[in-house]
């Protein structure tokens, strides 16, 4: 590349979509300004091609343990090898989301940052990171970031060299955060049968008049109301009626809590608690600098647990308390069989502490909203989605995790599609806990679900997992492999999407007779060709 050349990447690594979202958005805001580019996969981009680009633009999520998400794991690999190249004609900036209740807070926007520093690239600004992003948090950033990058071109290549500009297109999607749909609740029953120590439960809303067009593997933003119980005893505690209009609001205390996050205090939030606090447990705690620690404290805990160590003023709390977000849930439906519903699987979540019931927010709201209006929108999941109809695809998803699967399943049985399917699922109980058993018996019976493998966890002496069924089966899961299948993966991030990924791996070396690096390299193969793919949480 010459000395007056100005070529700009922007690459992201998103889970759940917003690094992606944000990334998308800087790239259309960059094209308005005249700035030729695009929102691609961190994955796409080879360290040793960026000597080819003068400026970078990185935004990324941080998944699991301090990693990038799947679809920026294959870039940090070989970013962070030993042999990755000098960058000194690289300009760069960094952009992370996170949450500061994870120990490893923004960690892949951190190392990434750091690492293009080590091998010599310039920051034209600083990194920029959000703690529990909420759509449209990034507006000034994209702005300011479109600003420094038309700068750079400017001094690059001169003011009279800049192309056209590239034509909007003023189309914005009907229903999303700012604007969603109002729906009802049709159908809220229970999965789980009597017995089981779990709650989980299937709905169905309505998208009659919404044209919302959702696809299998997509996911839908639930908008909650909090637990009006919990809302009561902060006013309570805070000794004020729900009834009072805060000066400079337009609506009563009670309403503003309601839509407020009161159930995870945010970090500006424990701050105050731990700078005001006469507890030294708690202020070494909310203060200190050990992330672990912080996040088994707060384990459980809500708003009301930290206003009972510290005083704080209704204004100061309305001064820091965030909109209640969204929660996202796997879209459990196919629309081409479902065509004015959404289907939804959802653990309803409740436990005692402190001598209260709790609960989580979105999954109790949806199962006191019946009658009630709930209000969504659409999280496009552009990934996770089915191959043609005649690919193969393999299915994990062992308790909630099953929902895209049902979704998929029933795709492709109305569809007719030819490829096999295999799906694998888990749960504690087979007599209490097997979810969408009908359904899925009878997938199996009409031909559409070819391998139904099944593992549950407490029926046997030795725990069983949807990871030791794949194991057991390491040789044919292996010739699906060999034969194009895809792998998808839903459900719990913590312990089962590590899991099922080293047996995935021991799958490849098992049934490939492969070492260690070449199952390696077959794996980063399959996740650079969209054929490794996860949804999980």
């Amino acid at each position: 590349m010459s000395d007056t050349d100005f070529a700009l990447t922007i690459g992201y690594a998103s889970d759940m979509g917003n690094a992606e979202s944000i990334a998308v958005h800087l790239a259309e805001a960059c094209r308005q300004a005249g700035l030729d580019t695009e929102a691609v996969e961190l994955n796409t981009i080879e360290p040793t091609a960026l000597s080819d680009v003068s400026h970078l633009v990185v935004v990324t999520s941080t998944w699991g343990d301090g990693e990038l998400p799947d679809n920026g794991s294959l870039f940090w690999e070989a970013l962070s090898a030993d042999d990755a190249p000098a960058l000194a004609d690289l300009s760069f900036t960094v952009c992370g989301l996170g949450e500061s209740t994870y120990p490893l807070f923004n960690n892949a926007s951190k190392v990434i940052d750091a690492r293009l520093d080590e091998l010599g690239a310039t920051r034209i600004a600083d990194r920029q990171i959000y703690d529990e992003y909420i759509d449209g948090d990034a507006a000034d950033w994209v702005a300011d970031t479109v600003k420094l990058l038309e700068a750079a071109r400017t001094a690059t290549v001169g003011a009279d060299e800049t192309p056209a500009v590239t034509e909007h297109d003023p189309s914005v999607l009907q229903w999303e955060r700012k604007h969603p749909f109002r729906t009802q609740i049709l159908v809220n029953r229970l999965l789980t049968k009597p017995g089981s120590t779990k709650e989980v439960r299937h709905y169905e809303l309505s998208l009659d008049g919404s044209d919302i067009t959702y696809a299998a593997g997509d996911s839908v933003a639930v908008r909650p109301v909090n637990d009006p119980a919990l809302v009561d005893a902060m006013l309570d505690h805070l000794g004020v009626s729900g009834d009072m209009v805060p000066d400079g609001f337009t609506k009563p205390l009670h309403e503003l809590l309601s839509h407020r996050e009161i159930r995870a205090p945010h970090r500006e939030l424990r701050a105050l608690v731990g700078a005001r606090t006469t507890h030294a447990e708690t202020k070494d705690v909310l203060l200190g600098l050990d992330p672990e620690r912080l996040t088994e404290w707060l384990y459980g805990r809500d708003l009301l647990d930290l206003l009972e160590h510290a005083e704080v003023t209704v204004d100061e709390l309305l001064e820091h308390l965030r909109p209640l977000a969204a929660r996202d849930y796997s879209i459990a439906s196919s629309p081409l069989a479902h065509p004015e519903r959404l289907h939804l699987t959802v653990a309803t979540v409740r436990y005692q502490m402190g001598g209260r019931e709790r609960g989580g927010v979105a999954s109790n709201y949806l199962n006191r909203a019946g009658g009630q209006e709930v209000e969504i929108h659409l999280r496009p999941n552009h990934t996770f989605r089915l191959p043609a109809p005649d690919v193969p695809i393999i299915m994990i998803g062992p308790g909630t995790g099953v929902a895209p699967f049902r979704a998929f399943l029933e795709e492709r049985r109305v569809t007719g599609a030819t490829g096999r399917n295999w799906l694998f699922f888990g749960d504690r109980n087979r007599a209490t806990d097997f979810l969408y058993q009908e359904d899925l018996e009878g997938f199996v019976a009409d031909g559409t679900l070819n391998r139904l493998d099944l593992a549950f966890s407490r029926d046997a002496g030795e725990k069983e997992y949807v990871q030791h069924k794949m194991a057991d089966n390491a040789a044919e899961l292996y010739a699906w492999l060999q034969d194009g299948a895809r792998v998808y993966v839903c459900g719990d991030a913590t312990a089962m999407a590590p899991d099922v990924d080293r047996a995935l791996r021991a799958v490849v070396a098992d049934g490939g007779g492969l070492d260690a690096d070449a199952a390696h390299a077959y794996v980063n193969d399959l996740i650079r060709d969209h054929r490794y793919l996860r949804d999980v949480y």
